[in-house]
């Protein structure tokens, strides 16, 4: 699947629990992914009695697991699936 596929598939979200990609707007230097990509998101379920719906993290551009993204760059977050309407 190609990004602009991807991209067309998406939809926004505000809740980190329904996220499955996100989108760096803006990227912090050491955190190493680039302002404009989107990356999947992963979670580790590791540790359940401090993250009920999993820790979230992406894999960036040294292929090493990042916790710290959402927590230091400008994000938006993408779900697959369309928002109900209520």
């Amino acid at each position: 699947m190609t990004g602009d596929d991807l991209r067309s598939k998406l939809y926004p979200t505000l809740v980190v629990e329904e996220a499955d990609y996100v989108e760096i707007r803006t990227a912090v230097h050491g955190c190493r992914v680039s302002a404009g990509a989107m990356y999947k998101l992963y979670r580790n379920y590791n540790h359940p009695q401090l993250f009920e719906q999993g820790e979230v993290y992406v894999l960036d551009d040294d292929s090493r697991e990042n916790y710290a993204v959402l927590l230091v760059c400008a994000t938006t977050l993408y779900t697959l699936e369309e928002p109900s309407r209520s």
